[in-house]
């Protein structure tokens, strides 16, 4: 019996069609929940009175995105240490998807600390106090990453949000951290892989 995906690989059109599984690891999945994030916000913004039912869409999409985004950096900053000649075993990718699953989970606080101290060790710039200050107030909102997606979890008193301005923070914060970050992080690597190549025998 075929999977549901495999039952609808044949379309009429091929605009109709999407590749399964053609994206860049977790850096193009968290692209692609960001990408949500904005179609929400598009049709929110397209109405004439406010659709309150798309809020825990649009937040929850770019929260997604941002632990992606978080976990992934973490992922290249781990990789950035081995290549600088750290031989701790919890820096292999094994180790660290162990530890999301096991410990860290879909917490942004704990994986933004963790985030921050990979980037010490690595001498790179910190994370700017805005994003620091988002990522901590979305952790604080939804600690668990089930607060936009079921009833009764979301830890707040507000009756109102801002739509515009939450989507500007978060965009802002997402565009630091997987347009800045990992492209920093890809610039570190390829220096040190020229430096083992230059200074390293063999």
């Amino acid at each position: 019996m075929s999977d549901l995906f495999s039952s609808l690989s044949a379309g009429e059109h091929f605009r109709d069609l999407a590749c399964v599984g053609y994206y860049d690891r977790d850096t193009g999945l968290a692209q692609g929940f960001a990408e949500a994030a904005e179609a929400i916000f598009s049709a929110w913004q397209s109405r004439a009175r406010s659709n309150d039912r798309l809020l825990p869409p649009i937040a929850y999409n770019y929260r997604h995105a941002l632990e992606l985004a978080l976990k992934q950096a973490i992922r290249q900053a781990a990789a950035c240490r081995q290549l600088a000649g750290d031989d701790d075993p919890g820096l292999t990718r094994q180790a660290l998807d162990a530890h999301f699953k096991q410990k860290q989970r879909h917490r942004l606080g704990p994986l933004a600390q963790q985030l921050a101290g990979l980037l010490a060790d690595l001498n790179l710039d910190e994370l700017p106090p805005d994003t620091t200050h988002l990522l901590h107030s979305v952790h604080q909102l939804d600690p668990t990453g089930e607060a936009f997606r079921y009833e009764g979890h979301l830890k707040t008193s507000a009756s109102h949000v801002d739509v515009t301005r939450l989507v500007e923070r978060f965009r802002d914060a997402f565009g630091i951290i997987h347009g800045g970050v990992l492209a920093v992080l890809d610039q570190y690597a390829d220096f040190l892989h020229e430096m083992r190549e230059a200074y390293i025998p063999g």
